[in-house]
């Protein structure tokens, strides 16, 4: 059976200014991520050129800010020509770092098969693939930032062989994002909708339904350690058989630098002059997976640990040892943050259960953020309670 395929894309956010680099990095590696960064839709072009995809669908937040910023605006139109060229449709929304606000499209002429699905009411496009499937891409777009309405209902009226929703869209009300356009699992499934394209959440997922699958692709780019933003970064292929049928997406990677978070458990450790082999060892097995990318570590060290006392009085020289022996093994990568959350093998648990004077800090060392009350300084804070607890060691 002859397959043909689209490309589903998110969250792009082109014209980010990486800030959660911070001050740690070297100009010269701010300045390299920031290149790199930049070519991540000239990779989304070229992925979709190889994979010999019919069309791409956007689902939103293609720009990181309302503004679109003059530089990513070319980089898009230049890769938007591209996919003309090559005879690859394009379908898009906007989303809410992004609405579709009347000045954006005053006086902009879009290349031949690039089609901007208006906010306000859903309206489609019929395609016919190139082995003969017949597919409706259906989409809407944020006309503010802040869109409330549940846009998924929307979708009842549309008809077709295998229909493409394209929505910015919080199914379910996941955390860590604004809930804009809510919509529940159970909305998307009464739709007539066989494949949802969704964008705004930046975590990768894939959920097979009844009549398809409705899926995330995740973000584009990386940003930061962010849980959300750490790991290969990318688009979903979808293959579409002759009946209209579609296969499980699969990802492909496009990110040019990577995110990561990189733990460290000290559980096992017995000698803290070990610590520093242990952090290289884990920094390079970390490289050698990131596959060729640059990558951008947040460095934690875990674990109930013997070394506790040693290990917090000298937390503050093993950093500067990680930040100065480091470059060497990442490249144009970088250590961008560490934080100590190891703890003392002494059960500080069963202590503050006591209602000792000491029991009593804990607890209200507990009830602190990590703005009010820093990692190095908890740190610092619990060793001298341990070391109270073990007769001033």
């Amino acid at each position: 059976m002859a397959t043909a395929r689209f490309l589903h894309a998110a969250d792009l956010h082109l014209g980010s200014p990486l800030k959660s680099l911070g001050t740690r990095v070297s100009p010269e590696i701010h300045e390299q991520a920031k290149v790199l960064a930049n070519t991540v839709f000239r990779n989304l072009v070229e992925v979709a050129k190889s994979e010999q995809v019919d069309f791409v669908v956007l689902a939103g937040d293609i720009y990181d800010k309302a503004d679109r910023d003059p530089g990513a605006r070319i980089r898009v139109n230049l890769g938007l020509r591209e996919l003309s060229a090559a005879g690859i449709k394009v379908f898009l929304v906007h989303g809410n770092h992004d609405p579709l606000t009347p000045d954006y499209l005053s006086g902009r002429e879009l290349p031949e098969g690039v089609f901007i699905f208006p906010a306000g009411e859903v309206t489609s496009h019929a395609i016919t693939m190139r082995n003969g499937a017949e597919v409706t891409v259906a989409g809407i777009s944020y006309r503010d930032k802040a869109e409330t309405q549940n846009l998924a209902q929307l979708f009842h009226s549309v008809s077709g062989q295998t229909i493409v929703g394209v929505l910015h869209t919080n199914v379910g009300g996941i955390g860590q994002h604004g809930n804009y356009a809510p919509c529940s699992s159970a909305d998307l499934q009464m739709s007539p909708v066989n494949y949802w394209a969704l964008g705004h959440i930046h975590d990768r997922q894939v959920h097979e339904t009844p009549k398809g699958y409705w899926a995330y692709p995740g973000n584009l780019q990386g940003r930061s350690t962010k849980a959300t933003e750490c790991g290969a970064k990318g688009v979903l292929i979808v293959d579409v058989h002759e009946d209209g049928s579609l296969e499980a997406p699969r990802f492909v990677p496009c990110d040019a630098l990577r995110f990561q978070r990189l733990s460290v458990d000290l559980s096992a450790v017995t000698d803290q002059n070990d610590v520093s082999d242990i952090v290289i060892n884990a920094l390079q097995e970390a490289v050698d997976g990131a596959d060729g990318r640059s990558l951008m570590v947040r460095l934690e060290f875990i674990g109930s640990t013997l070394i506790y006392s040693d290990f917090a009085k000298k937390f503050n020289e093993l950093q500067e040892n990680i930040l100065t022996t480091s470059p060497e093994i990442m490249g144009n990568g970088a250590v961008i943050k560490i934080r100590q959350s190891c703890r003392p093998l002494i059960d500080l648990t069963i202590e503050r259960g006591r209602g000792t004077l000491l029991g009593d800090l804990l607890v209200e060392l507990d009830r602190k953020t990590e703005e009010e009350v820093p990692s190095d300084l908890r740190s610092a804070v619990e060793l001298l309670l341990v070391n109270a607890l073990e007769g001033g060691k």
